[in-house]
């Protein structure tokens, strides 16, 4: 394949990702603001189909392992619970899943086009070629840019909301740094089980993104963690 043929995949598959997120993405959007039973629909819905794509994959072949399909379902269906309960039960609810979705979008979009224009030393080559050292810090940095503005003194006041435990801007800038890091391990981490079992994407789903895991890889660890911070510092 010649650099000219490469170059034309790329942007062929990045137009079919920026499709795919504008008619997924105000989907997710609309139900988020709804919140109660339509985003709890749509987190259900998700985690049945991660399931599903996790088993799939773990179970496929002679390197099916009951341990990991066990720890998959509990993985995802306790993260998925998690921004159930951020979303409809915890103070601030909207305002704190934005926030946590933010963070992970960010992270994500910085760390495409800071690793294609930057490029330099990969991060780790032998799990996921594609990414760069680049892309690993430009993440973290972009997370910290778009949490700091979650900060901002006239949008707290306008949405009568308070950052996680009366954090500052430079806390919200900290949590989205290393947040965003954390992202990128949860999506390393799926990936090392792709690469377990030769599976390019875990599903076909969303065109240009793979499956539902190949989207909110990073989201779930995240997730997590900032679960976890919202309960500690409440």
């Amino acid at each position: 394949m010649t650099e000219e043929s490469v170059q034309k995949k790329t942007k062929s598959s990045f137009k079919i990702r920026v499709w795919s997120a504008m008619i997924f993405g105000p989907v997710v959007l609309i139900a988020l603001y709804a919140g109660g039973l339509p985003f709890t629909l749509m987190m259900a819905a998700a985690a049945g189909i991660g399931v599903y794509e996790w088993g799939k994959m773990v179970l496929s072949g002679q390197k099916h392992r009951a341990v990991l399909m066990l720890f998959g379902i509990a993985y995802i269906g306790f993260s998925i619970g998690i921004m159930v309960w951020l979303r409809n039960f915890s103070d601030y609810g909207l305002y704190n899943t934005l926030t946590l979705l933010l963070i992970v979008w960010t992270s994500d979009i910085f760390a495409y086009f800071t690793g294609k224009t930057i490029g330099g030393p990969k991060l780790a080559p032998k799990i996921s070629p594609k990414k760069t050292w680049a892309g690993f810090i430009g993440s973290s940095v972009g997370a910290g840019i778009v949490a700091t503005g979650l900060t901002c003194p006239l949008a707290l006041e306008k949405w009568d909301v308070t950052t996680i435990g009366n954090m500052s801007w430079t806390g919200y800038a900290a949590m989205g740094f290393i947040l965003a890091m954390f992202g990128q391990a949860g999506d390393l981490f799926i990936s090392i089980v792709k690469r377990y079992y030769k599976v390019k994407d875990t599903g076909t789903l969303i065109p240009g993104h793979g499956g539902i895991l190949d989207r909110i890889d990073a989201l779930l660890l995240v997730a997590l963690l900032f679960g976890i911070l919202v309960i500690l510092l409440k």
